[in-house]
């Protein structure tokens, strides 16, 4: 949101300082804006902020659903990075919409976990998980590893999906774009592919396949 134009942005100023932001209960995190976020699972949740102070009171402070949408109320620029530390007892759902990255920086659990890129940030994670639900509609990239019974992941942007070193017992891939994905599957991986991104599987599941795009199904083991 630029509130109004390039005339009405706040420029960073002084030294970079670590604050902390009370917030209600948060399960999810929405990144819209240009800041990259480390989310540790843990006990008790705690939001720490690493930048400018004048920066850091932009930050919009508004939960929705449990769902933190994590932006600046009005145009930043010429700040330096802006790094947010999130702890939090639950991880149900992680969306990026802008260029921020989020990174995982311990091993997530729990029954389902729903991400989502819209934009260009990657997100770089290690879960647990029943249930993996995954799009990819922009340009960034989902790095995985980890375990999940079955996951969903559906690419119509050019974003890549890399979860060779996510070990599940089955999967879903739908690609209508140009991103590739990559899978570990032990059982039945069914895929459908009408864009021409690729399909590269490792393990030796049953392989249910409806193309009628350019992308393939390889054999990467």
């Amino acid at each position: 949101d630029d509130g109004g134009g390039i005339f009405n942005c706040v420029d960073g100023e002084g030294p970079t300082v670590t604050q902390e932001l009370i917030l209600p209960p948060i399960s999810g995190i929405k990144l819209k804006g240009s800041m990259d976020v480390f989310i540790t699972q843990g006990g008790e949740q705690q939001i720490l902020v690493e930048a400018q102070e004048n920066i850091i009171n932009e930050i919009d402070l508004d939960v929705d659903n449990g769902v933190w949408e994590l932006d600046f109320e009005d145009c930043v620029r010429n700040h330096t990075d802006v790094k947010v530390f999130i702890t939090m007892p639950e991880v149900e759902i992680l969306r990026i919409t802008g260029s921020g990255d989020i990174v995982g920086e311990n091993v997530f659990t729990g029954s389902t976990l729903v991400l989502r890129i819209t934009g260009s940030g990657d997100m770089d994670l290690a879960a647990e998980y029943d249930n993996l639900d995954t799009e990819i509609t922009g340009s960034g990239t989902i790095l995985l590893e980890g375990i999940c019974d079955h996951f969903e992941t559906k690419i119509t942007g050019s974003g890549d999906y890399n979860a060779f070193n996510m070990l599940a017992v089955t999967g879903d891939v739908h690609i209508t774009g140009s991103g590739d994905a990559e899978v570990n599957v032990s059982e039945l991986l069914e895929v459908k592919i009408s864009g021409s991104g690729d399909v590269f599987f490792k393990c030796d599941p049953i392989i249910d396949a409806n193309i009628t795009g350019s992308g393939e199904v390889v054999d990467a083991n």
